[in-house]
């Protein structure tokens, strides 16, 4: 139903709205649960040395993903992947998305309910290994419709043979990057790694095939 209010995935202002009651839900029953601000975003040279890490990291991620969007896909696709609501955004709409309605309608809610809260109560009742690997699992469960649609705008959507084989890649990279985001959460103490990480990787990805189109 959000996803009609929006051109770019979370970038409407029903997500903005939305993804704040999602943060203040998540944030009340990781209080009940006894996890208070500071066992999320940990002290604050943690919470400095986490946003380094994030993002350093994420930019690089960012940019490799980039590389083989542009140059790697294309040679086993047979053609270039395009992106098409990039198409009908400008500059100013793109630079509102990244800004404010990304953060808002999707990196700090999913942060919050994926690595703060799903993921310290599962710790605490699974263990860190199994607490990591479901909170990756029900991360890419909830990015399912959100994959899905995304390739459907893409060069590779139906009745295109990739179809099936980026919504399968996609899903997997989803898994795989909430396991490293849970791993970097519980390494660096902080969920600001994750939340800068998270951030700056869309962003980077979504400003450079935008730029490069």
């Amino acid at each position: 139903m959000l996803g009609a209010t929006a051109t770019l995935p979370g970038g409407s202002v029903a997500f903005a709205v939305a993804g704040v009651a999602l943060t203040t839900i998540s944030l009340l029953v990781a209080e009940r649960s006894g996890l208070g601000a500071r066992s999320l975003f940990g002290s604050r040279r943690d919470a400095l040395a986490g946003a380094a890490i994030g993002g350093s990291a994420a930019a690089l991620v960012a940019l490799a993903s980039l590389a083989f969007l542009r140059l790697g896909a294309p040679a086993i696709t047979g053609s270039p992947v395009e992106y098409a609501p990039l198409a009908h955004v400008s500059t100013q709409e793109l630079a509102r998305h990244v800004a404010l309605l990304l953060p808002l309608g999707v990196i700090v809610p999913e942060e919050i309910a994926f690595r703060g809260t799903l993921l310290a109560f599962a710790a605490r009742v699974l263990g860190v290994r199994r607490a990591v690997l479901l909170s990756a699992i029900a991360f890419a469960l909830w990015h399912g419709s959100v994959i899905v649609a995304t390739v459907r705008d893409t060069t590779l959507r139906p009745p295109s043979p990739w179809f099936a084989f980026a919504c399968a890649g996609a899903f997997l990279v989803v898994v795989a990057g909430g396991i490293v985001f849970a791993m970097l959460r519980i390494r660096t103490r902080t969920i600001t790694t994750t939340m800068t990480a998270h951030w700056l990787f869309n962003a980077v990805l979504l400003v450079g095939l935008w730029w490069s189109q």
